[in-house]
């Protein structure tokens, strides 16, 4: 999710999945200790290969082209990468994968995930604590309105702003009707329903 993230782009050969005495060649995306791999459906022959250098030896044209394939790949899963790094989304390998390969990731929302956490509770808490996380959810929907502008938030844009924001909105609120504000034990217990939500 942050910048600070390892990635690396490898070109690796496999025999077992070649055919006619040649090898194919796999992509290899590695984000942080997460890799993962892509066959990219092409063969060649193992003298062909620069393993130090995880491509083919540019001794002909044909060869010059599957270098110029393998460079393309290269850049094309690198921008996927930095289109995680630069939108601040959890970045995985897979993830990486599954964006060149066109597989979409349906991203959870914090709205889906709080509905879920109390479909889940009704047969489970008592009706005055679950009345407590409905009233945080209140909350937590006043505040992404107020704050962002929409009802909702995908899950990999939470993060310690966030949780200091609307800590902050709590503290800060003030009521329309006859309450008066929240008192920190009141704004520490949203806190802990909305972590309990959400981790």
């Amino acid at each position: 999710m942050r910048s600070t993230n390892t990635s690396g782009i490898h070109f690796v050969l496999r025999m077992s999945r070649g055919k006619n005495g040649k090898a194919a060649i796999y992509v290899r995306i590695v984000v942080d200790k997460g890799r993962s791999e892509i066959a990219l459906k092409r063969l060649i022959d193992i003298a062909d290969w620069n393993k130090v250098k995880g491509m083919a030896k540019p001794k002909n044209v044909e060869l010059k082209a599957l270098n110029s394939y393998l460079e393309e790949t290269r850049g094309l899963l690198t921008s996927h990468y930095q289109e995680f790094i630069i939108k601040k989304q959890l970045v995985t390998a897979d993830a990486v994968k599954n964006k060149y390969i066109g597989i979409v990731e349906q991203e959870n929302t914090l709205q889906s995930l709080m509905e879920y956490h109390n479909l889940l509770m009704k047969e489970v808490l008592a009706y005055g604590t679950l009345k407590n996380y409905f009233t945080t959810v209140k909350y937590l929907k006043e505040f992404l309105l107020k704050q962002f502008k929409k009802s909702d938030i995908y899950l990999t844009e939470l993060d310690y702003q966030f949780i200091t924001q609307f800590e902050y909105f709590l503290r800060t609120y003030e009521p329309t009707d006859y309450h008066k504000g929240m008192a920190n034990n009141g704004v520490m217990k949203h806190l802990e329903r909305f972590r309990k939500m959400v981790f």
